[in-house]
């Protein structure tokens, strides 16, 4: 008997490498499941190993044929003994390949649907696990399985936490992120929607020096709007205007770009923050980034201790698959998502279920 280890993403490909090896009269005598990878427990993927065997033929060489001879009971007990074997083995392998999820036996409709909205692999495996086969559904509602996904990844992202004004004292809320998200743009619909909308007395800090068009551009929206906007240059300068709006209700700080391949800048922002320990930090990330970039954004960010994801560009971003996979890593609470370039219309408080029909869009 020739046995076999096989390891793969999925006891599927396990089973196809299984066959193509050892071929169709194969039979599996044990599997297991085991993570593989990963940093410190996280990012782990989880494997199956397959142990399989197969009888191996013996090649007798025969030079005559020989005459026929008579079979004893005795060997006829023996062949009747090895075929009940085989068939019990048989049944075996069945009943193995029986239990393997539908979603590894076949890839889902919904399945292919995750992937193709740059869900990660494993992630869309999990999701779908357990759920039933719409072909196996009695009654008129053949979308049933779609709409418990829908559920299934809203759970996922049901942590949502916008800017929430204290009945007494300042809120101070600080933008972060790497250039390019619309930090700006998203700032000033903040302070128009806080301002007029709700009435709130709301100030204006940039801290964005680098660029003179950010400035220029928070000085135009902080006069349309009718708030007061100071410009910073130094974590002194900022803890000064900070005491300065104290009688505001709301105070929200728009800072520079960094590169979060840049220890000196994200240090530096560190250093901004850190004069005042109750600054509310929302990390911004674009939906259009590809999903190996926005881990490594968040990693570095991390020195600053954000507590919420703000999302923009949903608008814009093909698939946001992304977004699924980073809040399963990293169970963060979202605030706002933006949908365009108008102030102060779009933008909105994340809203778990929508977000979830837009991952699984066609």
């Amino acid at each position: 008997m020739k046995v076999k280890y096989f390891t793969a993403a999925t006891m599927q490909d396990a089973v196809a490498q299984v066959k193509s090896d050892l071929g169709r009269d194969a039979v599996i005598l044990h599997t297991r499941r085991f993570k593989k990878g990963g940093i410190l427990g996280f990012f782990a993927k989880e494997m199956v190993e397959v142990m399989a065997a197969v009888e191996t033929p013996v090649a007798v060489a025969v030079e005559k044929p020989l005459p026929p001879q008579r079979i004893s009971k005795e060997e006829e007990t023996k062949a009747a003994v090895v075929q009940i074997e085989l068939a019990n083995m048989r049944k075996m392998l069945e009943q193995v390949l029986s239990k393997i999820p539908q979603s590894e036996k076949q890839a889902s409709p919904l399945f292919e649907l995750l992937i193709k909205n740059d869900v990660d692999a494993e992630i869309a495996a999990n999701l779908i696990r357990g759920l039933p086969n719409d072909t196996t559904i009695i009654g008129s509602d053949q979308g049933i399985t779609r709409k418990l996904l829908v559920d299934r990844i809203t759970n996922y992202l049901q942590r949502i936490d916008g800017i929430t004004i204290p009945a007494s004292g300042c809120k101070t809320v600080a933008l972060i992120g790497p250039t390019g998200v619309g930090k700006t743009t998203t700032i000033a619909k903040l302070a128009a929607n806080f301002a007029i909308k709700e009435g709130q007395r709301v100030a204006l800090i940039t801290a964005d020096t680098y660029r003179i068009a950010a400035v220029e551009q928070l000085k135009t929206y902080s006069d349309i709007i009718g708030v007061p906007i100071d410009i910073v240059y130094s974590p002194d300068e900022l803890k000064a205007a900070l005491y300065r709006h104290r009688d505001k209700n709301l105070v929200l700080i728009d800072t520079a770009g960094r590169s979060p391949k840049s220890q000196y800048q994200l240090a530096e922002l560190q250093s901004l923050l850190a004069v005042d320990p109750y600054i509310e930090t929302h990390l911004v990330l674009s939906a259009t980034t590809k999903y190996s970039d926005l881990l490594e954004i968040v990693k570095k960010f991390s020195v600053c201790s954000p507590q919420k994801f703000l999302l923009t560009k949903v608008d814009e971003a093909g698939y946001l698959g992304t977004v699924l996979n980073l809040l399963y890593q990293f169970p963060t609470a979202l605030s706002y998502v933006t949908t365009g370039q108008n102030v102060p219309d779009d933008i909105e408080l994340a809203n778990a279920h929508k977000l979830a029909n837009l991952i699984l869009r066609d």
